[in-house]
């Protein structure tokens, strides 16, 4: 059989004992490629919902949080300059603990909710990156599942539809041993 150009050249030969394994790994092949295929296919569902979680509900999330924060931090401030205003005894100024205890709690929330948002701009860039990788990958791998496992199994299926097709053919008969000459039955040589 001349080499078409579209098949590297087997280096070595395979010893098959049993071609009935030939159309089972046609099948496990078949069944690889499915189960391939699936698994990319529920790897993008997930990372769908997890860049959605990233771009979408946490950042709502913690930009809400923030305009929140920085209203609790006026309101608290306010509360501050009223409690400041209305204890003033003279020229002492009022304690006013709690009030500053709120003051100091609404700007921590401030700073928490301005460093997550920070952590979701980071956050989001990274899996912006990793998710163009997975998706190059992805290609490459769902080529492979398309092209190259459906050539493997359809180079399996020739094989054994060949080696079906050599062990069946009928093999001459060997003549008689009655028929064949020996030394007495042939002609002499003159």
């Amino acid at each position: 059989m001349a080499d078409t150009g579209n098949n590297p050249p087997m280096s070595q030969s395979a010893k098959v004992t049993s071609i009935d394994v030939l159309p089972l790994l046609t099948a496990a092949l078949q069944k690889f490629r499915s189960e391939g295929a699936s698994a990319m296919d529920d790897l993008e569902t997930e990372l769908r919902r997890a860049l959605d979680w990233i771009h979408h509900d946490r950042k709502d999330y913690w930009t809400r949080e923030l305009h929140r924060a920085q209203e609790a931090l006026v309101q608290a401030r306010l509360q501050l300059q009223q409690a400041l205003v209305v204890r003033r005894v003279a020229d002492r100024e009022p304690s006013c603990v709690d009030e500053k205890r709120a003051v100091e709690r609404a700007r921590r929330r401030v700073e928490t909710a301005q460093r997550k948002i920070e952590a979701v701009r980071h956050w989001t860039g990274v899996l912006d990156r990793a998710t163009d990788d997975f998706r190059r990958a992805r290609t490459q791998f769902s080529a492979w599942l398309d092209i190259d496992l459906a050539r493997a199994a359809a180079a399996l299926d020739h094989m054994s539809e060949s080696l079906v097709s050599y062990i069946s053919l009928e093999t001459p008969e060997a003549p008689p041993p009655s028929a064949m000459p020996t030394e007495e039955t042939k002609p002499n040589e003159q």
